[in-house]
């Protein structure tokens, strides 16, 4: 449960507090579920779910970093102060776009491209196949590229 929780949060005493607020959670539930199976599984939801609203949570409370990857060096191998300026402006654009995704398609587009976890990957944190991730990838694309266009 730890290394999901970390995977989400990227945070080791974060994921520690998820974890802790997840046993607390099935130990209250003990009593109604009777398969170890089930209560796995229930587990396992329970600290996807704690740690998406611990992700939401943040959100509320801090900014948005610069994206930590490589695709924005093409914008500003260019040092001319018209440049930056359209480079920070898109940025800006972007970040907010960004925020205005759904929670899940926001991990989901984390996990891929800053993270940079397999379709596989995401699908097994999720407890769902590769198909349904894509077709996440594919909608917070096309969303992001809706409201990037609405801001021009």
């Amino acid at each position: 449960m730890i290394h999901q929780a970390q995977t989400y949060l990227k945070d080791t005493d974060d994921a520690e507090d998820v974890v802790q607020e997840a046993l607390a959670k099935l130990w209250q539930m003990r009593q109604r579920i009777d398969d170890a199976e089930k209560m796995a599984h229930l587990a396992s939801v329970i600290v996807k779910n704690t740690s998406l609203n611990t992700i939401r949570n943040r959100k509320k409370r801090e900014p948005h970093p610069d994206p930590p990857y490589e695709g924005w060096k093409w914008m500003v191998s260019d040092d001319s102060p018209q440049r930056q300026l359209e480079y920070k402006e898109t940025r800006e654009r972007l970040q907010q776009a960004i925020t205005k995704l759904p929670d899940k398609q926001r991990a989901v587009m984390r996990m891929r491209n800053v993270e940079q976890l397999s379709y596989t990957e995401i699908a097994q944190i999720l407890g769902t196949t590769e198909s349904s991730v894509r077709a996440m990838i594919c909608k917070a694309r096309a969303t992001l590229m809706k409201q990037m266009k609405s801001t021009i």
